[in-house]
């Protein structure tokens, strides 16, 4: 068994919930950090580059409710 799995395992209910916060709030910052954002898009880019910023940015929209 892996260091990891019985780091976990030894966990109590609660504190295996907030590692799970923990995790998914991580998770989103980084999701965030690697967006394409409005301001990425310049009337200079190509119509591929521009159709690939709008899903990302519809996509980032969406995963924020």
């Amino acid at each position: 068994m892996s260091k990891f799995k019985a780091l976990v395992r030894d966990l109590d209910a609660e504190t295996l919930d907030e590692l799970r916060r923990q995790v998914a709030r991580e998770m989103e910052l980084r999701r965030l950090r690697t967006a394409i954002r409005l301001e990425d898009i310049h009337p200079r880019m190509g119509a591929e580059d521009k159709a690939r910023a709008a899903k990302e940015i519809a996509r980032v929209l969406r995963e924020r409710g």
